[in-house]
């Protein structure tokens, strides 16, 4: 009978981690991506969302949320720098 609260409390820690993402970047286009991204579920950090996916997620999102032109440039823009992790560029001239 000991046990079942640390079992629980266990589970408790399991479900918040894997609720947890990576913050936002506070750059422009935050605030966009926070309203439109966010409205219907959690807005990804950019560094979450898979560059072999992208341009098909952010087809599918801009009709989704009713994106214009200009907020899907703004939303590209903002996501873009951190689609592919920084050690995964090669140095120049390699």
């Amino acid at each position: 009978m000991r046990r079942l609260p640390v079992l629980g409390a266990v589970v408790l820690l399991v479900a918040a981690s894997a609720c947890a993402s990576a913050p936002l970047p506070r750059r422009d286009g935050v605030v966009l991506y926070r309203k439109k991204c966010g409205g219907c579920h959690r807005p990804y950090a950019p560094s979450e969302i898979k560059p072999q996916k992208w341009e098909k997620t952010l087809a599918e999102m801009k009709l989704r949320a009713k994106l214009t032109d200009d907020e899907t440039l703004e939303i590209r823009r903002y996501v873009e720098p951190d689609l592919v992790p920084s050690h995964a560029a090669s140095p120049a001239g390699l």
